[in-house]
C-alpha cells in the first residue's frame, strides 16, 4: 500500500496550515493529505502531556454527503519526520467533506491510543464512556478541522484542545525548619468517567458514572519550597462536592524522634473545566501535628503613670549628697 507522507514538525509550536506539505512516494495528488497538528496552550505537567512540539499521532473520523465512514477512526502517525496514513483516501469536489480527530495521550509513535466509542456525524465529535486512570495519566486532545475542500484539495489542518483538566496540591510547611515528609497522599472516589461531545459550542462533558481513588508519589515540604503532589488528569465536572484527600504527614525533631500524624481535608464543591490546570494550596501547621507550639507574643503599649496625688502629679525622688 502506498503512503502519503506528510509535512514534518519543525521541532517548535507552529500553527496549523502555516508549514508546507510534501507528498512523498506517489503521484497521486488527488489524495487526501494532513497537515502538521497544532495543541493549544501546551503545559508543562507530569502527565503524558499532548504537545504541539512531540504530536506523534492522532486519530480521524469523517464523513461525506454520501459516505457517513469516509475516515473510520484511522491512525495518522509520525514517521521519518512526515506525516502517514496507510489506507489512501481520494479527493473529490463538492462532496461534502467534514473531518474530526483525537489523540489519547499521542507523546509516542508506537503507542495505542485508539479509543472506542468515537462517532462523528452532524459536526459532532462524540467519546463515550472516556475513563481516566491513576496508573495512566494521559492528554486527550480533540479537534474539529474547519478546512475547507469543497473546491480545492488543501492538507487537512487540526488545532487540538484539552479536554480534561489537571488538579495538583501545595503544601505549605508551617511547622519552621523542619522538613515535612508526605507519604500515602490520596486524591478519594475522583469522578473518572464520562461521556465527553465536541462540537460549536465547545467541549462539553456529561454525568459522570464511576469514581477511582488517585495517588501520587511521597513528595517533602521545606521552609523554602513547598510540596507538591503529582498532577492528576481528571473529567471535567460543573458541580462537583466533598471531595477528600488524606495523607500521613511526618516531621523529624533534631533528636531523631518523629511526630507523626494522618491528615484530611474536604473540598466542600469545585468546579472543573476543559483544558484548565487546578492548583489547591495548604500549609501544615504545628497544631495539626499535635506539637507544642507558641502564639505570637503580645507586647503592651508604653503609657504614662499618673500620680493618685492630683497636687503632685509627678513622683518626686530626693536627693543626697553623693559622697
Amino acid at each position: 500500500m502506498k503512503k502519503v507522507l506528510l509535512a514534518a514538525l519543525a521541532g517548535v509550536v507552529v500553527l496549523a496550515g502555516c508549514a508546507k506539505t510534501e507528498v512523498v512516494e506517489t503521484s497521486d495528488s488527488a489524495s487526501i493529505r494532513f497537515d502538521n497538528a497544532f495543541v493549544g496552550n501546551p503545559t508543562k505537567a507530569t502527565v503524558n502531556q499532548v504537545a504541539t512540539d512531540q504530536f506523534d499521532n492522532f486519530y480521524v473520523l469523517a464523513y461525506t454527503t454520501d459516505n457517513a465512514n469516509f475516515f473510520s477512526n484511522e491512525k495518522v502517525y509520525l514517521k521519518n519526520g512526515v506525516y502517514v496514513y496507510d489506507d489512501l483516501k481520494q479527493w473529490k469536489q463538492n462532496a461534502g467533506y467534514a473531518f474530526a480527530a483525537y489523540s489519547n495521550g499521542g507523546y509516542n509513535a508506537a503507542t495505542d491510543g485508539v479509543l472506542t466509542g468515537v462517532t462523528f456525524a452532524s459536526d459532532e465529535l462524540q467519546i463515550a464512556d472516556y475513563t481516566v486512570k491513576n496508573d495512566d495519566k494521559r492528554d486527550l486532545v480533540v479537534s474539529i478541522s474547519d478546512t475547507d475542500l469543497e473546491t480545492t484539495n488543501e492538507p487537512v489542518a487540526f488545532t487540538f484542545d484539552h479536554a480534561l483538566a489537571m488538579i495538583k496540591f501545595t503544601l505549605n510547611n508551617g511547622v519552621g525548619d523542619n522538613d515535612i515528609q508526605i507519604t500515602g497522599f490520596t486524591v478519594k472516589q475522583v469522578p473518572n468517567t464520562a461521556t465527553m461531545t465536541l462540537n460549536a459550542e465547545g467541549i462539553k462533558w456529561g454525568a459522570t458514572s464511576a469514581n477511582t481513588d488517585f495517588t501520587s508519589a511521597d513528595f517533602t515540604s521545606t521552609q523554602e519550597t513547598a510540596g507538591e503532589s503529582d498532577e492528576f488528569v481528571v473529567i471535567p465536572v460543573t458541580d462537583g462536592v466533598n471531595l477528600e484527600i488524606a495523607f500521613t504527614a511526618t516531621v523529624t525533631k533534631t533528636d531523631g524522634t518523629q511526630i507523626t500524624n494522618d491528615l484530611k481535608s474536604t473540598i466542600a464543591t469545585y468546579t472543573w473545566q476543559p483544558g484548565y490546570r487546578y492548583n489547591y494550596v495548604a500549609t501544615i501547621t504545628g497544631t495539626d501535628l499535635e506539637v507544642i507550639e507558641f502564639a505570637a507574643p503580645v507586647v503592651t503599649t508604653w503609657e504614662d503613670f499618673t500620680n493618685p496625688n492630683a497636687g503632685n502629679p509627678d513622683p518626686e525622688i530626693p536627693l543626697e549628697d553623693a559622697q
